[in-house]
Order: C-alpha cells, then structure tokens, then sequence
C-alpha cells in the first residue's frame, strides 16, 4: 500500500468518527429510517431531509473540535446520510436515491441561501424569481399572443420536489473538463447573461422607434446573427436535450451526467 493510500484512508476514517459523533445525526437517522421503510411517497420526507442536512452543515461549522479533511460538498453529504441509513448501494433503490439526492440538494441551498430556500409547514419554498426567472403573458392582438417577461417577484412560493433538480442543475458551477480552451474560456453562462441584458437594451430602443440610436446599435451582421440564434432557438433542441441532460444527472448518484437510453 502506497504512503498516498495510507493517508488517505486514515483521513476517511477519521471524517467517519467526526461524523458520527454529531447530534445532528439523530434527527437525519429517523427521517431516514423512514425513507427505508416506505415505497411510495418518499418525495414528500425531502423537505424533512432538507432540513437535516442543513443542521448537519451547521453543527460541522459551529463545532470547534471537528476539523473535516476535504470539501463538504454533494457528494461528502450525500454518503454520510447513506451511511446513517445503512443503505446497501446494491439493492439500488432508486426511490430512496432520489430522496437522498434532493434532500442534499435542498440542504446546501438552504445553508446558503436562507432567505431563497425554506421549509415551512413541510413545504419547500423557493423565491419567485428563482423558481420562475421569467413569467410568460398574454397579448391579446398580438401575432404568438405571448411575451416573457422578467419575474421580479421575491415572495416565497411553494413548489415540487423536482424543482430542487431543475435550479441545481441551472445553478451549480459547470464542471471543468480538461484544460481551458478559446472555445471554454468564457463561460455561456455569462455570455447568454450579457446577450440578454443588451439584447433588452436594442428592444426598448426598437420599441421607441428611435431609429437613429437603433441604427448605431445594431449592423446588418447583427440582424444576420439574430436571425441564425432564432433558427438554433425556435425548435427548442437545446432546451428539451437540457432537460432531459438534468433529469439524467439527478437521477444519477455519482451526480454525473448519464448518457441518454
């Protein structure tokens, strides 16, 4: 066994005893040993989960005399509450997973996020605007008859259990595959973001007809990209396969992504 090992193992052994010593544990073990024990409907003890998770997250913080070795992180979380529930990984109860999975999931983004992400009344609840970052309305007269708009709204509303799924996976940071590239240096994310916001700009000003500003906005290369990002946009490819990517991701416990059947 290599030195490397060694010290790798006994980092493993010693975040075990830390963990388990935690009181938190209590509260998580008899949600879990719920999940275990249930079939259906084990969607509705996440918000419980999510809750665990998050004083577990605080007691690792608070305390002074744990020093966990590596990140916590998904991964970290997700294990220990398995090991709490002495779950066998070869029954695969893809049930019971899930609920793991998203209970992690809600934890983290309660721990960061208070304010964003709640339980209440064993309910979760996500602010408006992150739940629905754009509202869709009606024009009435209006060839398509519907316009997005941007949701503003910061009350906290109640949503599903996939949900937590869907704002992980727009939300976490994109792992990185290899080294940085022209194509990867910048982000799409941040990219999609700016395109947005001055693709707002050159509407308003195409709203008010000011057509001299419009004009020093905009070039015919600019019209022709347009038009190009309809074509990429309008059959939804992207938007359906990244659903579908989402989906495969969160039902995935290593939390990577699986390829489609």
């Amino acid at each position: 066994m290599s030195k490397k090992t060694m010290i790798k193992e006994i980092e493993e052994k010693d975040n075990k005893d830390l963990l388990m010593s935690l009181k938190s544990n209590e509260k998580a073990k008899k949600i879990l040993f719920k999940a275990t024990n249930l079939s259906n409907n084990l969607s509705n003890l996440v918000p419980e989960m999510g809750l665990s998770v998050n004083e577990i997250i605080k007691e690792i913080d608070k305390r002074q005399d744990i020093k966990i070795k590596g990140e916590i992180d998904f991964n970290f979380l997700k294990n220990h509450l398995h090991t709490l529930a002495s779950y066998d990984k070869s029954k695969k109860d893809r049930a019971f997973e899930m609920a793991v999975i998203r209970g992690v999931k809600l934890g983290i983004k309660m721990n960061r996020q208070p304010d964003v992400f709640k339980v209440e009344d064993n309910e979760i609840m996500i602010m408006s605007k992150i739940a629905v970052p754009f509202k869709t309305e009606d024009l009435p007269g209006v060839k398509g008859g519907k316009t997005k708009k941007k949701n503003t709204d910061e009350t906290l509303v109640p949503v599903n259990t996939t949900m937590i799924d869907n704002i992980w996976a727009a939300t976490q940071p994109i792992r990185k595959r290899g080294g940085k590239t022209k194509d990867t240096a910048r982000n799409l994310n941040d990219v999609s973001s700016e395109f947005l916001t001055e693709l707002n700009k050159v509407y308003n000003t195409a709203m008010k007809k000011d057509n001299a500003k419009l004009l020093s906005m905009v070039t015919e290369k600019t019209i022709e990209n347009f038009g190009n990002i309809l074509s990429l946009l309008q059959d939804n490819v992207i938007r359906n396969q990244w659903t579908i990517a989402s989906d495969l991701q969160s039902t995935n416990v290593d939390g990577n992504v699986k390829k489609s059947a």
